[in-house]
């Protein structure tokens, strides 16, 4: 009996052991599920990890500053003042008196969020914003926005470290140029910080219908090309067709007045644009790429303030 009592006891802790195993096995993948994020939408079976480091509150690089009664200020998706940022552009981007539904996707938590935020009305009076998105040049498997619309394999074949900068947008009575520039400094001291080297993102005419914009479009071909290790494409799925207009029937300055503001904007610090464009139907746009050696913005950096008055 007492035999058969110690084998019994064996057993036992045998069992015991084997439970505790199974329950750590269970807790690191508990773990690890909860640090992984799946990206619906993408091209292909690539997957965007995120930390549970990059999920926290604090932001990748941290940026923060005033301007008279603006505040500049870098958070993370888990901050307050996301549902704001979200009505904003919601209302920016899909319905200009819609003030309560939010745009939203499953890249926001991966991203530090650049936002102005006018104090004078209130703390969390949110008048412009930016998404940032940044890639060690490390080449750690991060997927872009951007990657669902173009094809960026010469970018990030560059192994560098890279920021896609989207979700660009600025409160309708605030779009007097102050807000913009602002976010353009908040942006400049994000790449000082992060030593990120080359910027890019996609910025939209305001329609699907491309055949709108066929000279603005035919313009950028000709002038704004980027050298060909630089060169990106649409997707096929999403690529808008047209026939570049020659470059003797165009117009270079009367074309860039035409161009939306954010465009010109990227083009006046020497940002390229890539080949072709998207027709992106969600946002009823016209999409091209953009993409800006960021030493070219750096140059500039000390001008981002010109024209500010507090």
């Amino acid at each position: 009996m007492l035999f058969q009592l110690k084998e019994k006891n064996k057993l036992l802790e045998k069992n015991n052991n084997s439970l505790k195993k199974i329950r750590n096995i269970i807790s690191k993948i508990k773990c690890i599920a909860k640090n992984t994020i799946h990206l619906k939408n993408s091209l292909n079976s690539d997957v965007m990890f995120a930390s549970s480091k990059d999920l926290e509150g604090k932001p990748k690089f941290n940026v923060e500053f005033n301007f008279g009664s603006y505040q500049v200020k870098t958070i993370r998706n888990s901050d307050p003042l996301m549902s704001n940022v979200k009505k904003l552009r919601f209302k920016s981007f899909f319905d200009e008196k819609n003030h309560n539904k939010t745009d939203s996707d499953e890249f926001d938590e991966l991203c530090d969020h650049l936002v102005v935020i006018d104090t004078s009305k209130s703390n969390d009076y949110v008048v412009g914003t930016y998404r940032l998105l940044y890639r060690q040049n490390e080449g750690i498997a991060v997927r872009f926005y951007s990657q669902s619309e173009f094809n960026i394999t010469n970018i990030l074949n560059k192994r560098s470290s890279l920021l896609e900068a989207g979700r660009s947008c600025v409160r309708k009575e605030y779009r007097d140029g102050r807000i913009i520039k602002l976010l353009w400094k908040g942006l400049a001291t994000y790449i000082v910080k992060s030593n990120v080297e080359y910027i890019f993102g996609c910025a939209s005419f305001p329609s699907s219908n491309h055949n709108r914009f066929l000279s603005q479009l035919s313009y950028l071909h000709h002038y704004h090309c980027p050298s060909e290790d630089l060169q990106t494409n649409p997707v096929d799925n999403l690529k808008a067709e047209f026939q570049v207009i020659g470059k003797e029937k165009i117009s270079n300055e009367k074309e860039f007045r035409s161009l939306p503001p954010l465009i010109k904007a990227y083009l006046r610090v020497g940002a390229y644009v890539g080949s072709g464009a998207v027709i992106d139907k969600n946002f009823d746009t016209t999409d091209v790429l953009i993409i800006l050696d960021t030493k070219k913005l750096l140059k500039k950096y000390s001008n981002l303030s010109k024209g500010l008055t507090k």
